[in-house]
């Protein structure tokens, strides 16, 4: 697929951690000829920590500053898929980034959809998921509602409940045909 007509060279993929968005981004990458960037992966190599252990051991605030690093300094590339941590766009200047420099996707899953996902995921790598006194299932309807406003912003709102990565790519290559 050919992107060129319509200029996206930037497409950031966003939603609740289990969504799809790493499969899919490198399904997408793949498919357009573009590179691929997990902000958590890149983040976690760089620090050459985990996830979990970013949190436990230097705070929230230091994993948002480094994914805020991050989209800077991936708005200078082009022809590039971004998955991004869940949470990331919950920093204003960070999704206003996003949305100067590239084209936003929402990867929308039903929490109930992600919880058939997680079930048995690797827990470490989403510490905000499981790390307190919450179920998983309202763990992720409280995570939904704090973030539904901000992923609302997307430019692109694909829901993927009950369908596998592989459609939920092809629906979004035939919508990124429309823009542009």
């Amino acid at each position: 697929m050919n992107l060129e007509k319509n200029k996206i060279n930037q497409i950031f993929l966003i939603g609740q951690s289990g969504s799809g968005k790493t499969t899919i981004g490198k399904k997408l990458s793949k498919n357009l000829s573009f590179s691929y960037v997990d902000t958590d992966e890149y983040i976690e190599n760089k620090l050459k920590l985990t996830i979990s252990e970013i949190f436990q051991t230097k705070g929230e605030a230091f994993f948002r500053s480094n994914e805020k690093d991050l989209v800077k300094e991936l708005s200078l590339s082009t022809k590039i898929v971004i998955s991004t941590g869940g949470g990331l766009p919950e920093n204003e200047e960070t999704f206003d980034l996003m949305k100067k420099n590239g084209f936003i996707i929402w990867i929308k899953s039903s929490p109930k959809e992600i919880e058939k996902r997680l079930i048995d995921s690797n827990k470490n790598h989403r510490p905000l998921l499981f790390n307190n006194n919450l179920n998983l299932i309202d763990n992720l309807e409280a995570q939904l509602k704090k973030r539904y406003d901000v992923y609302s912003r997307a430019d692109l709102i694909i829901n993927n409940d009950n369908i596998d990565e592989n459609e939920t790519t092809k629906l979004i290559e035939k919508e990124l045909i429309n823009y542009g």
